[in-house]
């Protein structure tokens, strides 16, 4: 996990340096970066301009966090964490973090295919 901590910098900077102006060149990927010229307006696009593929990624956040609580309680120090998480939740917070990920998985595939319907037509 330290890793993570250690390489996040050097990839965020590797990518706003080299990849990103790369990407931004291709006219493939013009349209997307007209509208992502800012931090929110990135968020926005990669939502794909939806509120519903928004309020998906922010589901797939709180799994993902679910399931990493013992990880997350063990940095911090704090062994009892999952005990009190689970009787807050009356359930397995693991198995919360699955049924939101497979929740906000189906509904982000089945908004981006109607997406890509659309833009057929």
């Amino acid at each position: 996990m330290i890793w993570l901590a250690l390489i996040a910098p050097g990839a965020t900077v590797a990518y706003w340096l080299f990849v990103r102006p790369f990407l931004r060149a291709l006219p493939q990927l013009k349209t997307f970066y007209e509208r992502a010229d800012g931090f929110w307006q990135t968020v926005w696009s990669l939502c794909g301009n939806s509120l519903t593929v928004a309020w998906m990624y922010v589901v797939q956040l709180v799994g993902q966090a679910l399931q990493w609580t013992d990880p997350i309680a063990a940095m911090f120090g704090d062994p009892d964490f999952r005990t009190q998480l689970t009787e807050a939740l009356g359930a397995n917070p693991k198995a919360l973090g699955v049924v939101f990920m497979v929740i906000s998985a189906v509904t982000i595939v089945t908004r981006l295919r109607s997406i890509a319907k659309a833009g057929d037509e």
